[in-house]
């Protein structure tokens, strides 16, 4: 529910319109315009967020050092610089959890009170898998915007993934829309550059050096080995080479050539520009300080 107007913060306390004083717990200061209120519920928990105005300076956009991120199953995320994001599998860590409170819940009668009760624990279940795998992701975003000028990821059709009903629910618990979106807006906020690349480029297949296309290779080599140039080398840190190469090339494509002299695309021979570039700068930002 938004609250556009007629709100009042207090200390302590939110006023609603038609409801009244409410008590609250404040997470942080509030500091810019106060825009509106977004009241919602989740489980037996109600949180009330209020979005502000502020004004940031334009950050200076840099290209020194761009990455590329292959992301995956058996590692969540490999950084095209050799960092190595585990998988956390959130849902398997909570499954045997929630399987066992799911089926005392089916058991209850409906519409009585031991009903609703279970199926406020059940929500709570869901909330603590939801908040850890939010935490990871804020985590794992933040530091790797802090490092680097620029990221590149592969445009994934996770929707037509997910058909495949031996994998879907590994798929579904990594997050990678979730965490795609928040490297998108978070490379906006501090200048840095965002590229996507097609989701049909072949970058576990080809070798980052010489360009050879390994037609034959299936989900279970692990190791990438090119016949032509003789490289073995992971099949994640090779994808992610060639997410990074292509990424760059096409930025330079984009932007002509405004690279600077540090960033370097390797040995690579035969370059090919796969996606498109989406760089924002806003001068405005529009944060949600939840409360």
């Amino acid at each position: 529910m938004t609250v556009p107007d007629k709100f009042r913060i207090g200390k302590g306390f939110v006023f609603i319109p038609k409801i009244g004083e409410i008590p609250w717990v404040k997470h942080r200061a509030i500091k810019g315009k106060v825009r509106h209120l977004v009241v919602k519920q989740d489980g037996d928990q109600w949180y009330c967020s209020v979005n502000v105005e502020i004004k940031v300076s334009e950050p200076e956009v840099k290209d020194d050092n761009i990455i590329g991120i292959d992301v995956g199953l058996k590692t969540f995320a490999m950084h095209s610089d050799g960092e190595v994001i585990e998988n956390q599998k959130v849902t398997k860590r909570y499954e045997k959890k929630l399987r066992k409170a799911q089926r005392r819940l089916s058991k209850r009668t409906k519409g009585g009170s031991n009903r609703r009760k279970q199926r406020v624990r059940v929500s709570r279940i869901h909330r603590k898998i939801r908040n850890v795998r939010r935490d990871f992701q804020h985590k794992s975003t933040c530091s790797t915007i802090a490092k680097c000028d620029g990221v590149v990821l592969e445009n994934l059709n996770v929707k037509g993934m997910m058909s495949n009903h031996h994998l879907a629910k590994a798929i579904a618990d990594c997050g990678w829309y979730e965490y795609k979106r928040q490297l998108k807006y978070k490379a906006g906020w501090c200048g840095k550059v965002f590229v996507e690349i097609d989701r049909f480029a072949p970058s576990s297949k080809c070798c980052h050096k010489c360009g050879w296309k390994d037609v034959n290779l299936c989900l279970s080599d692990r190791i990438f080995r090119c016949e032509c140039c003789h490289l073995e080398e992971d099949r994640d840190l090779n994808a992610s080479l060639n997410i990074r190469n292509w990424g760059v090339e096409k930025y330079r494509g984009t932007h002509g050539n405004c690279l600077s002299n540090k960033t370097t695309l390797g040995d690579d021979k035969r370059l090919q520009g796969f996606g498109s570039v989406l760089v924002d700068e806003p001068r405005k930002r529009m944060l949600s300080d939840c409360l």
